[in-house]
């Protein structure tokens, strides 16, 4: 592992980069984009937008929509797209960075999120990937080792040769997680605040008190405190901001990302429920304003069109969405000044990369039908070591914690020459106790319901020498 060093930044002047220069007819290309990608997965393609492909009306009182198929076909004969093709065939793969940038302040900044996004228009799939803000890396051309987010940063301050701050944090990304990447969007917090409002408000259900006193402010360096308990709500722009960014949980910024997975579902659900596209159309010209000066991309107009509708294309079953959480990293550090790094666990997690391009291990379809219902049945587990491997039960339990499932007991089991995993099913939650086996990697059959006998956890796992083989 690479020694950590500490990096102390000054203010530059930020460099300007393209911005979308779109006509109004393409704002809601710009605006599925948006929605699909600042918050975090890729669940959020909108199912009106296949409408919209193919000219289909919306029903009674819509607005007239527009074609962006054939838009896209009249941009390429019409050398719109620049040099950049559109994508026929090929993996297509994205960085998007929601930039914290500071109203009243003069860049460069820091990237507060960023997510990989793929799709493949061969085989119909796609797949996202949010990466921790303090993941620390090697920064290329630097030789230095820094939190990812701070690649943007030095990439602009500097004026990093083949496009700034993005084209140093593709490539820091690129280097270190073995994704191949070239292309990039850059979102800010105004455009996301002002989007959410055009759509009126979000229903969340929060399902934990958070309690943020020092939620960055706007601008400058104080606070925004944020608290709210748990409940049902209607979420504004600035509210569902903050719920989305705060980090103020135990679980830090993976309990963030798995927010903004409920957030960006919330929208969705929102989109599909409320019939709000007739709305977003009929305000187009006010939210192109809002989102061509808080968007920049190297992609083109035809390039977006058509991203659109190759994300519109995938089934839902072909969507796999991913964290680098506890289970893909190495360790915590803390620096000199206090501060805690994340060391990622590149092998695990280009593995992870891997499944996501493949769909296989946690982005097979079977693991992702089980895990909503296993998650629904909130089953308390125990894992016991039934190996003579030092530490077993408790890298597992925080594995299936990273996951989201409560791990209530750790121990040794009664003996440690167990050749198979069993998962005991004491309190009849079938689909956390399938879950686990997928997870684990163990068949089927591992899982018993025991006739007699009792447990204070629901589920009780059982490690055995087959478990991680």
């Amino acid at each position: 592992m690479s020694p950590l060093k500490h990096s102390s930044e000054s203010p530059h002047a930020r460099p300007r980069r393209r911005r979308l220069s779109l006509p109004p007819a393409a704002t809601y290309i710009l605006l599925a984009l948006f929605v699909v990608l600042v918050v975090g997965l890729a669940y959020a393609t909108f199912r009106g937008v296949k409408n919209l492909i193919a000219g289909a009306p919306l029903g009674a009182g819509a607005v007239a929509t527009p074609n962006f198929a054939q838009q896209a076909a009249t941009a390429d004969a019409a050398g719109e797209t620049g040099d950049q093709p559109l994508w026929s065939e090929g993996r297509v793969t994205i960085l998007v960075m929601g930039i914290d940038e500071r109203e009243s302040e003069i860049g460069p900044w820091r990237t507060d999120t960023m997510i990989l996004l793929t799709i493949d228009p061969a085989s119909r799939t796609a797949g996202m990937l949010s990466i921790p803000r303090d993941l620390w890396v090697e920064i290329p051309d630097y030789g230095v080792y820094d939190r990812i987010n701070t690649a943007n940063f030095r990439g602009d301050a500097d004026q990093y040769p083949g496009g700034g701050g993005p084209a140093l944090a593709m490539k820091t990304v690129q280097q270190n997680l073995g994704a191949q990447i070239d292309y990039y969007a850059t979102i800010n917090f105004r455009a996301f605040v002002d989007t959410i409002d055009y759509l009126g408000c979000i229903p969340v259900e929060v399902t934990e008190t958070i309690d943020d006193p020092t939620y960055p402010a706007p601008s400058g360096n104080g606070y925004d405190p944020f608290s709210i308990e748990p409940g049902d709500y209607c979420m504004g722009g600035e509210t569902l901001l903050k719920y989305a960014r705060t980090r103020a949980t135990f679980g830090g910024d993976f309990d963030r990302a798995r927010r903004q997975q409920q957030v960006l579902y919330a929208i969705r659900q929102h989109i599909l429920s409320t019939g709000a596209l007739p709305n977003l159309l009929a305000q187009a010209p006010d939210i192109y304003a809002t989102l061509q000066e808080n968007i920049s991309t190297n992609l083109t107009e035809g390039q977006i069109i058509e991203l659109v509708r190759l994300a519109a294309d995938v089934p839902d079953e072909n969507i796999c969405s991913a964290v680098i959480n506890g289970e893909y990293i190495e360790q915590l550090e803390t620096l000199t000044d206090g501060s805690q790094v994340v060391i990622p666990d590149r092998a695990k997690i280009r593995q992870l990369i891997l499944d996501l391009y493949n769909g296989t291990g946690p982005c097979d379809p079977a693991t992702r039908d089980l895990e909503p219902e296993a998650m629904a049945e909130n089953a308390s587990i125990g894992v016991m070591n039934g190996t003579t491997r030092e530490g077993l039960a408790t890298e597992t339990a925080d594995k299936l914690t990273s996951l989201g499932l409560t791990v209530s007991a750790v121990s040794n089991a009664d003996r440690f020459d167990y050749d198979q995993t069993q998962i005991l099913n004491y309190g009849g939650k079938s689909a956390t106790a399938a879950y686990l086996a997928l997870v684990l990697n163990v068949p089927p059959s591992a899982v018993v319901t025991p006739d007699n006998g009792s447990s204070l956890e629901d589920i009780v796992v059982i490690l055995g020498a087959d478990y991680g083989q």
